[in-house]
């Protein structure tokens, strides 16, 4: 009886770090913009999302889930979470921005609103070059094989003018 319990735990945490390893990297917008000082000069992919969108949670469950969205995302990109609502300041690219109130109790991280060009919608997912310009958005929610298309379209598209 022993065995077979810790037969069981050993599986479950074998499953448990395989499923944490197919997902994608997220790393913060200080981390990938400091990878990108390292000389990587992929772009930043930034999912930016709210708490309270369906459609960001959406993309989270089944979009970024994907294994073939995952594994394309890590290697051809950055990847950055961001929520438009974070009220902590954030430096990128040497410049700092704030959490600003919308007087309504809401409000918008500086961020977020300067990284789409202040056409504010969620999910939105903004690809950043290593001079922080954004270059592209794609907004709104995707399955993932129509995302999957979407992004390499983008991203050969942005190379070609390169």
């Amino acid at each position: 009886m022993k065995n077979i319990i810790c037969y069981i735990l050993f599986m479950v945490s074998i499953h448990l770090f395989s499923q944490e390893n197919d997902l994608i990297q997220w790393k913060s917008i200080q981390q990938a913009d400091s990878i990108q000082q390292k000389g990587d000069q992929r772009l930043i992919l930034v999912d930016i999302y709210t708490e309270w969108c369906g459609p960001c949670k959406l993309m989270d469950r089944y979009t970024f889930h994907d294994q073939k969205v995952v594994d394309y995302i890590n290697e051809n990109f950055i990847p950055v979470k961001f929520n438009a609502e974070s009220k902590e300041n954030v430096t990128f690219k040497g410049k700092s921005y704030q959490w600003v109130s919308n007087g309504r109790g809401g409000g918008i991280q500086a961020l977020a609103y300067f990284t789409l060009g202040g056409e504010v919608s969620y999910p939105s997912i903004a690809l950043i070059n290593a001079r922080g310009e954004t270059v592209f958005v794609i907004t709104g929610f995707y399955q993932a094989d129509d995302f999957l298309e979407t992004v390499k379209n983008v991203k050969k598209e942005i190379i070609d003018k390169i």
